[in-house]
């Protein structure tokens, strides 16, 4: 998968911003991250989180038979009818950090032995508020994740504040941004650990704390290169804190910062006694409806488009569907296949995929109302 532009910042120009000696970015570091880039055609590309695959092996498979692991991704993904995948490599994920060395390499070959492409991975990297605290970057196994991840083709990776930063009840103004200038020191300690391996980090936006609004991220990647560190925009939470027009101001403000997308559809409903409005996570109603109401998904893909966005789509699964058994279950949940949802019956390699693929289609089917041709969308 081709990320345009996303390695091709002035990571020297960036690192005459940091205020601290070890936020300094490498030269030689950041002009090996630019070489790893080329221009290409604009594309959308419809990509899966592997959370969502995970039911393909055991979590002990996993570890045992990384390579094999990688073939049953690929081909489950492709089955789906999505291009590529965003790999786990965090704890209970695809990959292990502790077996990062070892078995990363090795499922990133099964995956492309598919044709299934696979140059980003989901990782639980959290960088705190605490501009003094440091100590996250060896607990987090960040070196030894992304030096593998750089060596094998990996030039994007996704983390998520919101799982270290939150702001305490009962502030406002000044205490809001103070605790964001040491999130910025932190994006800022992990924009040069990425320059140094040659990828690039986008933080997941999240529907809680900082990460809800995107202006909170942007806010704590003022001064850093964002093809180093950028926003994974997460429509599904974005949307639906700020539903109407407000996710479109976010999307169209922080465009530069955006190099990857999340997708989800929602409905909306009101309470008939209270008046209280709901946004909850649906499933597509297949590729030629029009979606959940609450996102206007043919303006989501034309402002991406009419930007000049060229990266991923990427499916998040978090809505409930009825089982084989008859018996409803939220996909928001991590399945190997040796889970009670798979040994019962009530999910099956055949419902997982059938769900997934009315996903891919969706993503297509709205891209292409959107303003993309066809033929950009992978």
């Amino acid at each position: 998968m081709e990320r345009r532009n996303f390695l091709s910042g002035a990571a020297a120009a960036a690192a005459a911003a940091l205020a601290v000696k070890e936020a300094a970015f490498p030269a030689a570091a950041a002009a090996q991250a630019r070489s790893k880039t080329r221009e290409v055609g604009q594309q959308l590309v419809t990509q899966l989180w592997s959370r969502h695959l995970q039911w393909v092996s055991t979590k002990s498979e996993a570890a045992s038979d990384p390579y094999g692991t990688g073939v049953k991704i690929g081909e489950a993904l492709r089955a789906a009818g999505y291009a590529a995948v965003d790999l786990t490599v965090r704890s209970d994920g695809h990959v292990e950090p502790a077996l990062v060395t070892t078995n990363l390499p090795l499922m990133l070959n099964g995956i492309r032995s598919t044709g299934a492409i696979c140059d980003m991975i989901g990782t639980n990297f959290a960088p705190p508020a605490d501009p003094a605290n440091t100590a996250w970057i060896g607990s987090q196994s960040v070196h030894e994740i992304l030096s593998v991840a750089g060596a094998n083709g990996i030039k994007m990776y996704r983390f998520n504040n919101s799982g270290a930063v939150s702001f305490p009840a009962n502030t406002f103004g000044e205490q809001m941004a103070s605790l964001l200038d040491g999130v910025r020191l932190n994006h800022r300690r992990l924009a040069a650990i990425n320059a140094q391996y040659g990828v690039g980090g986008v933080a997941h936006t999240h529907g809680s704390n900082i990460g809800t609004s995107v202006y909170d991220y942007a806010y704590s990647m003022q001064g850093i290169d964002p093809s180093l560190i950028g926003i994974n925009l997460a429509i599904g939470h974005t949307a639906t804190a700020a539903p109407g027009t407000m996710w479109q101001m976010e999307l169209r403000r922080h465009m530069p910062y955006i190099k990857c997308t999340a997708v989800e559809d929602l409905a909306a409903t009101v309470n008939a006694t209270t008046g209280a409005l709901s946004i909850s996570r649906i499933q597509p109603p297949g590729a030629t409806g029009t979606g959940g109401g609450v996102i206007n998904w043919a303006t989501f893909y034309s402002l991406l488009r009419l930007a000049g966005y060229s990266g991923a789509a990427e499916s998040q699964i978090e809505y409930t569907i009825t089982g084989a058994n008859g018996t409803s279950v939220s996909l928001n949940s991590a399945f190997w296949a040796d889970n009670a949802q798979f040994t019962s019956g009530n999910l099956t390699p055949a419902v997982m995929v059938g769900a997934m693929k009315k996903d891919s289609d969706f993503i297509r089917q709205r891209a292409v109302a959107g303003g993309w041709a066809a033929a950009q969308v992978i």
